[in-house]
């Protein structure tokens, strides 16, 4: 909540987050993102969530089938128009519950 950097004004900016998450389990995810303006989502290259408007907080989501293990890439994209920016993305599946993406099961993407 608020902006991602002091060099940035707290009003309209975007930000592009890349990384991989590796799933505990094979079966089916569903990943849910909550914005207060546009917010996209791929995984694996799948555009799995696409909000590219202004609104006000609003949950998204959207499913894949992931394979436990195998490290798949993730990037999410968010721009905040006017007053407080809020962008959260969290999943879930038939084993676990939703929760925000814990930090053991994402991997940086290499510079």
């Amino acid at each position: 909540m608020g902006f991602p950097d002091p060099s940035l004004g707290a009003d309209t900016f975007s930000v592009r987050w890349r990384g991989s998450v590796v799933p505990r389990y094979s079966e089916t995810y569903t990943f849910y993102t909550q914005s207060n303006d546009g917010v996209r989502l791929w995984v694996d290259g799948k555009l799995l969530i696409d909000n590219w408007t202004l609104h006000s907080t609003t949950e998204n989501r959207g499913t894949v089938t992931l394979e436990a293990g195998r490290a798949y890439s993730l990037r999410m994209e968010f721009f905040d128009n006017k007053g407080l920016a809020i962008a959260r993305l969290h999943w879930s599946s038939p084993s676990q519950r939703k929760q925000i993406i814990p930090t053991d099961r994402l991997r940086p993407t290499p510079p």
